[in-house]
């Protein structure tokens, strides 16, 4: 079944059945948390898409917060759950399926909590890839369950009303939503150019979260008619302002730039972006602003490497612009349908 006809679905019957909107929210919501569902469970699209749906239905505020509550319910029982079987299979996990297709997925959860530790698991939540096995590794790894459950609590918490809240009041007050983005367009793309800014800059806490508000935001001004012609210049200029920035501290701390926790790459990441360079030179910049984390660190690299900064700012410049116009095309296509 598509992912629209399952939303529809799960919204068609809380709209009848409205007593029975925290129960479903707390059944998505583990399912995207257990390890084993969550690669099945598209959780936080239906959650988010439930919520918008809910809004456009004309139901009332009031059900948002037993909503949220209940779907925070259901993620950290559904990372918990995964911490148990961790802790009590340890040595059976990598034969039960996913981990038996994709033994991948272990290795790189043990990467990314290997980095950031306790601090991981709060991060999980919020990182697709490596959200359906943070938990079972990090009882692999015997980690201490009172840590392990406090971040578990106040990530899966801050999930649900991340997903559930900005979703709701979009929808229910988006007429006033458009007027105030229209009405102080030189103080959103302020807020934009800062934005991606610091999705530029090598630092992988901040690419996912600076990443969707960027996208969001944009694609906001977009539709509420505002300058595309300004918005599109906050964001590339603040691309462009994050990889000169990158390029320094590579020149600078060429031999410490393995910064320390929660900010830092993985010395893999960082011998795969000057791997990227050798083999694409200054196209690199151009294609790294499409491959995810790698878009901070090649320009870094660059710095390393000491490259001449000339053909770097001129590649820069390009991606830069190239990567705005990517992320607001998709509102710019919705606004001519619905214009």
């Amino acid at each position: 079944m598509a992912l629209e006809s399952v939303v529809e679905a799960v919204v068609t019957f809380v709209r009848e059945n409205e007593e029975w909107t925290a129960p479903v929210v707390f059944l998505i919501a583990f399912g995207e948390s257990f390890c084993f569902l969550s690669l099945l469970v598209p959780g936080t699209a239906i959650l988010a898409g439930v919520a918008a749906l809910l809004a456009a239905s004309g139901i009332e505020a009031r059900i948002l917060m037993p909503a949220i509550i209940a779907a925070g319910l259901g993620g950290s029982l559904g990372y918990a759950s995964s911490f148990w079987i961790g802790r009590y299979f340890k040595d059976s996990v990598p034969k039960i399926w996913p981990f038996t297709t994709r033994p991948h997925l272990i290795k790189d959860a043990e990467e990314f909590f290997g980095t950031y530790g306790a601090f991981g698991v709060f991060l999980g939540h919020f990182f697709g890839p490596v959200r359906a096995v943070i938990p079972i590794v990090a009882g692999m790894f015997r980690m201490r369950e009172i840590p392990f459950q406090v971040a578990n609590v106040l990530s899966a918490f801050v999930w649900a009303a991340g997903v559930m809240g900005p979703a709701f009041y979009l929808v229910t007050f988006k007429d006033e939503v458009m007027a105030a983005l229209a009405a102080n367009r030189y103080a959103v793309a302020a807020g934009l150019f800062l934005l991606s800014f610091a999705n530029s800059i090598p630092r992988p806490i901040l690419f996912v979260p600076t990443l969707v508000l960027v996208l969001a935001v944009g694609s906001l001004m977009v539709l509420s008619n505002g300058d595309f012609t300004l918005i599109l210049a906050a964001a590339a200029a603040g691309a462009f302002a994050g990889d000169i920035y990158a390029y320094w501290k590579g020149v600078r701390h060429r031999e410490d730039r393995l910064a320390t926790w929660p900010f830092c790459a993985s010395a893999k990441q960082h011998a795969a972006a000057q791997a990227f360079i050798a083999t694409h030179g200054v196209q690199g910049l151009i294609l790294s602003k499409f491959q995810g984390f790698n878009r901070g660190l090649v320009p870094l690299e660059f710095g390393s490497l000491e490259r001449p900064v000339l053909p770097f700012l001129a590649g820069s410049a390009i991606s830069a612009v190239l990567w705005a116009l990517a992320l607001l095309l998709p509102a710019i296509i919705i606004g001519a349908f619905i214009a």
